[in-house]
Formats: structure tokens, C-alpha cells, sequence
């Protein structure tokens, strides 16, 4: 099953998706904003198409359903619905800018003035970093305002970072490079263990050590260095003892650091070998000389019965030509290997999708509630949005490759000092009276 993809022709730098509109950054320094779901809608030819791209482009998540997922079982459902994806396999979708300009729903020079070194949407703001710092304004707003996104954004911090990544629940990983690992945290729980930055924006250091880019791990923060070892920094939650409200108070404070070595335990040889490492989820990631290794991480493990919270998973190789590991990243369908020679995409079903290079830029969307199946790339000349659609068919409890999609928010129950955990299927839990873990 191959993915999908759509083709914009353009000098493109930086991309988001969000709520249906497109974010591109050009070369020139502007800032456009496309209507995404028209733009998807316009490339239907024939109704028998109109599920597979909807399913393809708008709306990743719907076929994760348990009720879908219960007729997947059914071979002859399963087999229709995979043949529709199959028929649009052959399929090109090229457009210029031209093309899709009818469908622009905002172009200004972007924010600052100065192309960002990186991005990230989240709750209706964008948030990105310049070497004058970190910055946030408004997104996604109303058609008849005279710009897309605020043209006045707030400078949150002057600190020159390196990269941004947004949690589910209200924090913001912050890498700086020499200057460590930070975290924005809007969350009404904020760490009472960790050294505040910035008093008015909340802005916490979780560690002096080098970070050249992290991702969320469930409440924890894998950090990645290009030239020293990575490392896991832990949380957990801590009841607040002098809280004499009404109601359970609870700090999702830091725990420890766990550097890579630790995780994969490897001999001493090795140890003293650098090499890369990234996590996201309930997967670990470190390169290899001829490929990377993998640790399966299980946050809720009841350690004290026997259960493992790192478990050791096999290796995979790479082909030699593809060259170095030098990034890496995770999404539901797959593992996505930047190498110095060419972009791979390892995918949940065990198939590999090689991406030949120069890659300016690649962007997955594993926390968004539409595109969690998008890969975007971006090449000297056009950016291509690629949907992978395999994963939806698989046992997902025994992949090896890629997230571990759980339509169960598993959380921690704080109880004492410690945690337990349950399963929650809808979002009430938000809205019980109670300052819940998130």
C-alpha cells in the first residue's frame, strides 16, 4: 500500500497544518495561509474517490475508530476500502501556486520579518523562535480580519533557541542548544522542583545539559544532542500537601534524567561511541552505524509486578548509500530517518519509502487530531504531503515500528506520592472540579 501525495510547486522554507489551513513560509519571507480542506475537496474527480482522500488528507484520526476498526475484521469490507486507496495510488495531484491561489486565505510578510528558525501551532497560537527569541501570536482567525496571523506577535523570551515542541496539554519544550533544556508550562500544575527563568511566562529550566531538539514522551521530555549523549528527562506527579482547598492539588514536578546509555544499556565500547538519539511516545530511538536500535517505553508499567517500563526491541539496518543518521522522528504510521543522502520512512507494516534528498525540511503531526497520518516534505522546489494509510489495519499493540495508537487517553491518577494509572475514553474529565494530572 503506497501513500498518497500532494504536490505544491513553490520556494518553500517552513510548513504547518492546523484546523484546516495551510501554513507555508517562503524564501521571500512571506507567509501564506491556504483554505486546506477546499483545497483537498477540489481535487475529488469522482465520488468514488471522495472517502479515500477525505480519510487521505482532512480527517486522519476518523479510521483509528473502534467501530471501524471492529468491521476492518470483516475481509470484504476491508478489502473495498483498501482498493480505494489503491485507485488513488495512481493518481497525481501537482499544483503550482497558481492553481491554488483561488483558495488563499491570507499572505503577509511573516512575523518579525525574519524567516523562523522553527514553528509550532497550538491552541489557536503560533509559536516560533528567531535569533531575537521566542515569540507567540494568534492563528486561525476570523476570514474578515486584515491578517491570518497576528502581525504583532508577543516576545515570550529572548533566549536563542534552537527548536520548539508542543505538548498535548498546555507546555512547550524549548531546546537551547549550550544553554540546556527548558519548558514553557501554561498548565495550572506547574513544577515546584525546577528553576524558574522567566516569572511572568512560566518558564522553567529542566536541564543545563546540551539540547539540540526534544519531543514529549507521555509527561516527560526526550532530550537530543548532536554532540553529547542524549538523555530522558522523567516527571511525575507529586500530591501539593499544604493545598487546603477542596479538592486534590497535584504538581507534575521533575524527577531524573536517564541518559540513552542508561536506557539501552549497552557495553562499554559503545558507551563511549556517540550517537543519536530521539524519542516520542512509547518508542526510543538511537542510531547505529548501519542503522538504529529501539526501545519500547511504557510509561504505566506496574513495575513491582514484573512489568518491564524499557523493553528492548530489535534493530534495523539502513542502506549504506543513504549515509549518516542525522535526525529522526516518530509518527502512528511509522519512523521517519533523516540521513545525509536521503529521507526514510520506516513504516508500521515493516515496508521502507526512501525520499531522495536534498530535504530542506520535514514535518510529522503525531499530537494533531486530523493529520496524525501527514508527512510533509520540503524540497528546493515544492513541498510534498504525503498520507500513509497502512497503519489503520494493524494490531496496534504489537507494532514495532512507529506510535502506538491508544484511543484510550491513559493518564496518571495521582493517589499518594506516587501514581496509578486508569483509562478515560472522552474529555469529561476535563470538566470534573478537580486539578487533574494534565
Amino acid at each position: 500500500m503506497q501513500p498518497l501525495k500532494i504536490s505544491i510547486l513553490g520556494d518553500y522554507f517552513d510548513c504547518q497544518i492546523y484546523r484546516g489551513r495551510l501554513y507555508l513560509w517562503t524564501f521571500n519571507g512571506d507567509l501564506k495561509v491556504y483554505d486546506w480542506n477546499s483545497l483537498v475537496k477540489s481535487l475529488i474527480r469522482k465520488d468514488t474517490d471522495k472517502i479515500a482522500l477525505t480519510f487521505s488528507f482532512l480527517d486522519g484520526n476518523y479510521l483509528y475508530k473502534s467501530a471501524l476498526i471492529e468491521l476492518f475484521k470483516d475481509k470484504d469490507f476491508k478489502t473495498l476500502l483498501l482498493k480505494k486507496f489503491k485507485n488513488l495510488e495512481k493518481q497525481t495531484f501537482e499544483l503550482t501556486e497558481k492553481k491554488i491561489r483561488k483558495f488563499l486565505i491570507g499572505e503577509q510578510t511573516t512575523p518579525k520579518g525574519t524567516i523562523p528558525t522553527d514553528t509550532e501551532i497550538y491552541s489557536n497560537k503560533l509559536y516560533f523562535i528567531t535569533d531575537e527569541g521566542l515569540f507567540s501570536g494568534s492563528v486561525h482567525r476570523n476570514k474578515s480580519e486584515k491578517y491570518a496571523v497576528s502581525s504583532r506577535p508577543k516576545k515570550l523570551w529572548d533566549c536563542n533557541l534552537l527548536s520548539i515542541k508542543a505538548n498535548k496539554y498546555p507546555q512547550l519544550a524549548l531546546s537551547g542548544g549550550d544553554e540546556g533544556l527548558f519548558e514553557l508550562n501554561m498548565a495550572n500544575n506547574s513544577p515546584n522542583n525546577l528553576k524558574l527563568i522567566e516569572t511572568q511566562k512560566s518558564i522553567y529550566q529542566v536541564s543545563d545539559n546540551h539540547s539540540s531538539f526534544c519531543n514529549y514522551s507521555y509527561i516527560n521530555i526526550f532530550n537530543t544532542s548532536l554532540i553529547e549523549d542524549s538523555f530522558l528527562a522523567t516527571f511525575k506527579w507529586d500530591e501539593n500537601k499544604n493545598d487546603n482547598r477542596n479538592y486534590q492539588k497535584w504538581h507534575r514536578n521533575f524527577d531524573q534524567n536517564i541518559s540513552t546509555n542508561q536506557l539501552f544499556k549497552t557495553d562499554e565500547e559503545i558507551n563511549n561511541r556517540f550517537n543519536i538519539s530521539w524519542g516520542i511516545e512509547d518508542k526510543i530511538y538511537r542510531a547505529t552505524p548501519n542503522g538504529f536500535e529501539i526501545i519500547k517505553f511504557n510509561n504505566y508499567a506496574n513495575e513491582e509486578e514484573g512489568e518491564e517500563k524499557y523493553k528492548r526491541l530489535e534493530s534495523l539496518n539502513l542502506q549504506a548509500w543513504k549515509g549518516q543518521i542525522i535526525n529522526g522522528g516518530s509518527a502512528y504510521f511509522g519512523n521517519i530517518i533523516e540521513c545525509e543522502n536521503a529521507l526514510v520512512v520506516t513504516l508500521s507494516n515493516g515496508k521502507y519509502l526512501t525520499i531522495p534528498g536534498p530535504i530542506t525540511k520535514w514535518r510529522v503531526y503525531p499530537r494533531s487530531l486530523n493529520y496524525e497520518n501527514h508527512l510533509h516534505v520540503i524540497k528546493d522546489d515544492k513541498i510534498d504531503i504525503f498520507s500513509f494509510n497502512q497503519d489503520y489495519f494493524l494490531e496496534q499493540e504489537d507494532k514495532r515500528i512507529g506510535i502506538e495508537f491508544d484511543k484510550f487517553k491513559r493518564v496518571r491518577k495521582p493517589t499518594n506520592s506516587t501514581t496509578s494509572f486508569f483509562a478515560d475514553t472522552n474529555e469529561s474529565i476535563f470538566n470534573r472540579g478537580l486539578d487533574l494530572p494534565f
